[in-house]
C-alpha cells in the first residue's frame, strides 16, 4: 500500500521498515470513516512477518473512541503473529483517551518511535522464545 497524500484526506498512513521492525506512520484522524483503512494497513504490515509492529500515532489529531478498540485489535493480531508491539505517541488527543478509558495499562505507550521499537522487540523477543 502506498500512502495517501491527498492534503484534504482525514488520515495518510505510511509503512516503513527497520530491519524487523514495522512502523505504521499515521496522521490525522483516526475516527469511524478511518478505522477500516487504518486496520488494512496493520493487517498488512503483519503479513510481512515483522519481529515487532509499532504504531505510530505522533502524527494524530483526532482520536475515537473506535481507535481504542482498533489499538487493542492491533496488538492482538501482533501477538498471535509472535510480534512485539507498541504504540508511539505525546499526543494528547491521543494519551487522554487512553488514561481515561484504562486502556494505556493495557499498551506498551512510548513518546517517540525508536522507544516504542525498542519495547515492542523486546516484547517480540519475549513473545517468539516463549512458543518455543
Amino acid at each position: 500500500m502506498d500512502g495517501r497524500t491527498d492534503p484534504g484526506a482525514p488520515i495518510s498512513v505510511d509503512t516503513t521498515w527497520h530491519d524487523r521492525v514495522v512502523v505504521v506512520a499515521v496522521h490525522g484522524e483516526v475516527d469511524m470513516d478511518t478505522c477500516d483503512e487504518l486496520r488494512s494497513w496493520v493487517v498488512e504490515a503483519l503479513d510481512g512477518r515483522p519481529g515487532a509492529l509499532v504504531l505510530d500515532l505522533t502524527g494524530v489529531v483526532v482520536f475515537g473512541s473506535i481507535g481504542l478498540s482498533l489499538l487493542i485489535e492491533a496488538r492482538h493480531r501482533a501477538q498471535r503473529c509472535a510480534a512485539g508491539f507498541a504504540v508511539a505517541t505525546d499526543q494528547r488527543a491521543v494519551l487522554s483517551p487512553l488514561a481515561e478509558t484504562g486502556v494505556l495499562d493495557l499498551l506498551d505507550v512510548r513518546p517517540t518511535v525508536p522507544e516504542a521499537a525498542e519495547v515492542a522487540m523486546a516484547r517480540g523477543t519475549s513473545s517468539r522464545a516463549d512458543s518455543r
